[in-house]
Parts: structure tokens; C-alpha cells; sequence
């Protein structure tokens, strides 16, 4: 059986990125008087630059971090046992809660590409 893809974080994210480019958009063209090619690029570089930081983070980069602070706030505030004692084990425990994750940053990607690509097109007419 295959297994069910569920569309609704690709969705979502890509429906808050939209309006986060068009939020941006309207404020350079609109409030700011900038060129439009201004609002659609930095739109484009804020939306590939925080997908590109949510894929980080995903793939573990700021893992040793968290597992640091969990283990001091435990060891500090806590009077349970902490159930994973190592990092080996905490890293293995996120990496399994990583696979049950969507890949969403993909859909905020893609519209900053869609931006970027607006971007060049108005470009060219402005030097038209």
C-alpha cells in the first residue's frame, strides 16, 4: 500500500511565504516608493535564505545546542531521571521524529524562487 501523502504543511507554508512576499512586495512598491523589482527581490532572498535556514536546522545542525540546554535545564530544574543520557542516543531520537517530519521549507523555497524569477523579468523591463 502506498503510503498517503499529506499536502497540508506544503499548503499552509506556502500560503503564509505567498503572503509574507506580497506583504513585502506592497511594502517597498507601495508604502515606500521603491521600484517593484526592489520588493520582489528582497521577498525572494527572505523566503530562500529562511528556507534554506529551516533545512539546516532540520538536518541537525543545531542539534547539539538543544540537547545542551535540555540537559542543563534538566540536570538543574528537574527531579526525574533524564531518559536519554547521551547525545548518541538524543541524536538518534531526533532523527527519528525528523523522518515522520514534512519537508515544508521545499514550498517556502519555491516561492522565493517564483520571486526571484519575477525579480529578473521586471528587471528586464525596467531596462527595456
Amino acid at each position: 500500500m502506498k503510503k498517503k501523502i499529506n499536502l497540508k504543511p506544503y499548503i499552509v507554508s506556502g500560503i503564509i511565504s505567498l503572503l509574507l512576499g506580497i506583504f513585502i512586495f506592497i511594502l517597498f512598491f507601495l508604502i515606500l516608493k521603491k521600484p517593484a523589482m526592489d520588493g520582489t527581490a528582497f521577498a525572494a532572498i527572505i523566503l530562500i535564505s529562511s528556507a534554506g535556514l529551516i533545512w539546516v536546522a532540520r538536518e541537525g545542525f543545531f542539534d547539539i545546542f538543544s540537547y545542551g540546554i535540555r540537559q542543563f535545564s534538566v540536570s538543574a530544574f528537574s527531579k526525574k531521571p533524564n531518559e536519554l543520557n547521551n547525545f548518541a542516543e538524543y541524536k538518534e531520537y531526533k532523527y527519528e521524529m525528523r523522518k515522520k517530519r514534512s519537508k515544508y521549507y521545499i514550498s517556502v523555497a519555491l516561492i522565493g524562487v517564483i520571486f526571484l524569477i519575477a525579480t529578473i523579468i521586471l528587471y528586464i523591463i525596467y531596462k527595456l
